[in-house]
């Protein structure tokens, strides 16, 4: 008797988590659509406001695809994974060229060291904001003008 409850307990149980789990959360996809798919320019590190020509090479940019990142630091270029939930979001094996670059400025370290701090996300239709776990804007990206 009892064999015959925990059974279809269990089955239950089962399917109600895994419905939850695939359950689709309307705020999640909307942000997503506003950070997919587009060419982000970095316009601010910490505060600081950068200047860059986005037909240069050797811009700071980032771009998100439905399961990559990838992008400049304004040397090197880094690629890796991301996983969203909400307005979180968290950085995976990510990977970058070694190039030796001659710049005087070290925004590229800075903005490497960034990502690393990164713990949430704004995006809106033409700005990105990368926030750390004070809620503190990290990065600040401006949608990138295309030709």
């Amino acid at each position: 008797m009892l064999k015959s409850l925990i059974i279809p307990t269990c089955t239950a149980l089962t399917l109600s988590m895994v419905g939850c789990a695939t359950m689709s959360n309307p705020s999640t996809e909307r942000n997503l659509d506003d950070l997919q798919g587009k060419n982000w320019i970095l316009s601010e590190i910490d505060g600081v406001k950068l200047v860059a020509d986005p037909a240069q090479s050797s811009v700071p940019s980032i771009m998100f695809d439905n399961e990559r990142v990838s992008g400049s630091d304004g040397c090197n270029s880094f690629m890796g994974g991301y996983a969203v939930k909400a307005t979180e979001i968290k950085f995976s094996q990510l990977a970058s060229t070694r190039k030796a670059c001659l710049n005087a400025t070290d925004i590229a370290h800075k903005y490497s060291q960034a990502l690393g701090q990164v713990t949430q996300y704004d995006a809106s239709k033409k700005e990105l904001k990368f926030l750390d776990a004070n809620k503190k804007v990290i990065l600040k990206f401006d949608l990138a003008q295309s030709n």
